[in-house]
């Protein structure tokens, strides 16, 4: 079972994913057992453990994994996680969301890429001991793409992040269960992409509306499927949106404001402090950038 923790007093992080960069990579290697760490993001996250084990509590799913097993981390969920066997090698991607709900393919359109990560916890893909031969082996590939300089590094990894969604695809039971779930599921991916598509904002009624429920049953699958409410989960992300803009332009919070659904510059700015503990220009000044 997992341990009771406050996921309200997670920090929140931004791990500077962007439309330029999507898909960060990186290995880390612990050589001795750590204490829990604890954080929430926006972006998806995906882990391979190579050697060790790790413990992973995401919801209320508490693993602890092995070589050859994955973990996968949805968009604002809370999570712990800390290194019980060393040495300890895992590699770690995260990913904008942005990226895979873009994705399509004329082989397989209606493939939704979003969904191992959207579906609850405990529903999603765990490889077979059959399938962590051919996870070790992939790790071993995108091993090789860490901290090499090639033109095509980037183009390489997401490759790479393709064929293990697609390794994790290939006995994943949960998308042909007979009950309605998926579905659901696919409805609350419709909505997500309604958020990206809006950075000023949209109302539950109205993507309730689009994604073809009752507002009330709308909103119970979106808290029960992402775990926070529709309202929450967009003003997060209309948020990061917010961060990002800080830290890669000198835009004043008064142009800002507007762009991603905020009144003025004082409503940007009490959002902004309630989710980050910090205000927009302390920000910016942390991350080296000049205020506008």
């Amino acid at each position: 079972m997992a341990q009771v923790w406050d996921s309200e007093t997670v920090a929140v992080r931004n791990l500077g994913v962007s439309e330029r960069q999507p898909l960060l990579v990186a290995r880390t290697r612990h050589g001795e057992p750590t204490p829990f760490h604890s954080d929430t993001h926006f972006e998806l996250e995906i882990g391979v453990v190579i050697s060790g084990r790790t413990q992973r509590q995401i919801g209320g799913c508490d693993r602890v994994l092995g070589p050859g097993e994955v973990w996968l981390c949805g968009m604002w969920e809370p999570h712990r996680y800390r290194v019980v066997t060393a040495p300890n090698d895992t590699i770690v991607m995260v990913i904008r969301p942005q990226m895979l709900v873009d994705l399509r393919f004329d082989e397989d359109p209606d493939h939704r890429w979003l969904m191992p990560f959207t579906v609850p916890p405990e529903h999603r893909p765990r490889p077979s001991p059959a399938v962590r031969p051919e996870i070790l082996a992939w790790a071993g590939r995108m091993r090789r793409t860490i901290g090499v300089e090639h033109p095509r590094r980037a183009l390489m990894q997401r490759v790479l992040l393709l064929e293990l969604l697609l390794l994790l695809d290939r006995d994943w039971e949960y998308p042909r269960m007979r009950e309605r779930v998926p579905a659901r599921v696919a409805g609350v991916d419709q909505a997500v992409e309604l958020v990206f598509a809006h950075p000023a904002g949209i109302t539950s009624a109205d993507a309730a509306r689009r994604c073809g429920f009752t507002r009330n049953r709308f909103s119970q699958l979106f808290t029960e499927l992402m775990g926070v409410s529709f309202a929450k989960f967009s003003l997060r992300y209309r948020l990061s949106g917010v961060a990002s803009r800080l830290v890669r332009t000198p835009d004043p919070l008064k142009a800002i404001a507007p762009d991603w659904g905020f009144t003025d510059a004082s409503h940007l700015l009490r959002c902004f402090k309630k989710q980050y503990g910090c205000t927009p220009m302390a920000y910016r000044r942390a991350r080296g950038q000049m205020a506008g």
